[in-house]
């Protein structure tokens, strides 16, 4: 799971992901706080990143969730 948080009155970002075993079991996790992105979206897509390129280092996982619609709709449908 990654998440991403913004407002636009803060100063930092903060974004943080959570790896799970198949019997939902926490194996790894990381969180930041970073300077305030543009967007909620910027926020939201940097944590998959470095959630995708933390996983690299630790394991095979094809799987991320978030709940940040508009993330989910643009790895979807790209072209809409």
């Amino acid at each position: 799971m990654v998440d991403g948080s913004w407002t636009s009155t803060a100063q930092f970002s903060g974004m943080g992901w959570v790896w799970k075993d198949t019997m939902g079991k926490i194996q790894l996790m990381g969180s930041r706080n970073l300077r305030r992105r543009q967007t909620t979206l910027h926020s939201e897509l940097e944590a998959l990143q470095w959630a995708m390129e933390s996983m690299l280092q630790h394991s095979t996982c094809q799987r991320f969730g978030t709940d940040y619609k508009d993330l989910i709709a643009m790895i979807e449908q790209p072209q809409a």
